[in-house]
C-alpha cells in the first residue's frame, strides 16, 4: 500500500450560492450545528491560478462528530475557485476536503508538481498559509492543504466543543 502525502481529512467543504438555504439544509434536516457564520473572509495576499486575487466570499463552520462541515458562499463576481466550481454547475456539492501541515515550505517540497495542480494560494493574517490543489486529471474535489495559525485552531475548538452535545438552539452564530 502507498502511503499518502497527505494527513488525515479534518474538514469537508460545499460551495454553495445561497448561503441561507445551505444552512437551513444542514441544520434542520441534517442536524448539524451550531454553524459558525464569517462574513466577508479576508487574507494578506491571494493568488487564483498564479495571478493575484482579490478573493471575496463568507463560510460558515460546524462540526458533524469529528468531521468539521464547511459551507463557502462567494460574495462578488470576480475570479476564484468557489465561482469556478459553481459556475461548471456543481453547487452544495463536495467542493475541497481540508488537511493540515505543520510546516508548508516542507510540504510543498514534497508535492510532485506532476501530481497536482496549485489552483489557489492564500497567505492568512497574522500567519499562515492554505493552498488548494488539483489533483492530475481530476476536476473536483480540491485537497486544501493548510498551515494555520494558533488562532485558527482556538476557532475550530470552539465550534466543536459547542456541537457536542448541541441542543439545537442557537442554530447560527455570526463571529
Amino acid at each position: 500500500m502507498h502511503a499518502s502525502i497527505f494527513g488525515p481529512v479534518i474538514q469537508h467543504a460545499f460551495a454553495v450560492r445561497d448561503m441561507n438555504a445551505a444552512l437551513a439544509y444542514w441544520i434542520e434536516v441534517m442536524g448539524v450545528g451550531p454553524f459558525y457564520r464569517i462574513e466577508n473572509a479576508t487574507y494578506k495576499q491571494a493568488l487564483y491560478r498564479n495571478a493575484p486575487a482579490t478573493p471575496e466570499y463568507s463560510v460558515a463552520l460546524a462540526y458533524w462528530g469529528e468531521n468539521q462541515i464547511e459551507l463557502v458562499t462567494p460574495t462578488s463576481d470576480k475570479p476564484s475557485i468557489y465561482n469556478e466550481f459553481l459556475d461548471e454547475g456543481h453547487e452544495g456539492l463536495l467542493h475541497h476536503m481540508c488537511v493540515t501541515v505543520e510546516n508548508m515550505d516542507e510540504f510543498r517540497l514534497s508535492v510532485d508538481a506532476s501530481k497536482f495542480e496549485t489552483l489557489a494560494e492564500l497567505a492568512l493574517d497574522p500567519a499562515g498559509h492554505v493552498l488548494y490543489l488539483r489533483g492530475a486529471g481530476q476536476r473536483w474535489p480540491l485537497i486544501e492543504v493548510g498551515e494555520f495559525p494558533p488562532a485558527i485552531y482556538e476557532l475550530f475548538n470552539r465550534v466543536k466543543s459547542a456541537s457536542e452535545g448541541w441542543d439545537a438552539r442557537d442554530p447560527i452564530r455570526t463571529i
